[in-house]
């Protein structure tokens, strides 16, 4: 528990801190979770004994953090984010040609494009995010409504949860404890939409559809683990596991939450 407390101690000050005053600081702390997630990802695959092209991930993944930062000065940047997609497929699979190795290559290649989508794409929006506003209000939102739905989750289950939610994925994980962590997150998002002077109602809804897609792509991190047989991603962070094991729930929780954002909200 000592080092869980001292690595949320030495941790949260930095992510904070880069996230208000943005820019390039910002730029490389996010392409460094994207980075190490995305290698914690392939080797995952690597105990399943498939071979995803690193070098290839890791370069990708880089250019769409890049491009996503680069686009915060072009509000129209959408059209070309089809064009981005398009050219990692493209260069994801004829990488194979220069690897000499004709066994599984299709598979490997896909495996290697997963991990650039699941992980470099769908982590970039937390750039387009902290840019909807100067200091990064809408992606604290975020951050302390997943926080509170994983915290109140874990201790809930911990302590009062009897029916397990996914046995099979996640066998500590209860139904108790999901309820909980989803009526938590609602509460910190109305309490947090009030404090930064959003309406009411769009802060409830981010916060129901936090409370409920967060664990969704906690349980979906979960599952690849499950496959892979191991319990954590790695043992990077001391007490927490893996940067992948971090960052699981904003995955599938970052894209919609700016969509919403960007539709309904702005």
């Amino acid at each position: 528990m000592s080092k869980r407390i001292l690595t949320v101690i030495i941790g949260i000050p930095i992510i904070f801190v880069c996230t208000y005053f943005g820019g390039w600081s910002f730029f490389f702390l996010v392409t460094l979770i994207a980075l190490f997630a995305l290698n914690e990802f392939y080797n995952l695959m690597l105990k399943k004994g498939y071979s995803p092209s690193y070098l290839v991930g890791s370069c990708v993944t880089v250019f769409f953090t890049w491009f996503t930062t680069f686009t915060l000065k072009h509000p129209n940047w959408e059209p070309y984010a089809i064009g981005i997609l398009t050219t990692a497929i493209i260069v994801t699979f004829s990488a194979g040609i220069f690897l000499k190795k004709a066994q599984d290559s299709t598979v490997n290649a896909s495996i290697t494009l997963l991990g650039i989508l699941y992980i470099g794409w769908m982590i970039s929006y937390l750039i387009l995010i902290r840019q909807l506003n100067p200091y990064g209000h809408y992606l604290f939102f975020l951050m302390i409504a997943i926080w509170a739905c994983d915290t109140t989750a874990y201790v809930v289950g911990t302590n009062f949860g009897k029916i397990k939610l996914s046995p099979y994925i996640s066998p500590n994980k209860t139904v108790e404890g999901s309820i909980a962590g989803f009526v938590v997150s609602v509460i910190a998002a109305s309490f947090f939409s009030w404090m930064i002077g959003m309406n009411m109602v769009h802060g409830i809804i981010l916060g129901m559809i936090i409370g409920i897609v967060s664990q969704i792509s906690d349980l979906v991190e979960s599952l690849i683990k499950r496959d892979a047989g191991v319990k954590d991603s790695s043992n990077l962070i001391p007490g927490h596991g893996g940067v992948l094991d971090r960052m699981d729930s904003f995955i599938l929780t970052a894209p919609i939450m700016y969509y919403y954002l960007s539709w309904f909200v702005l």
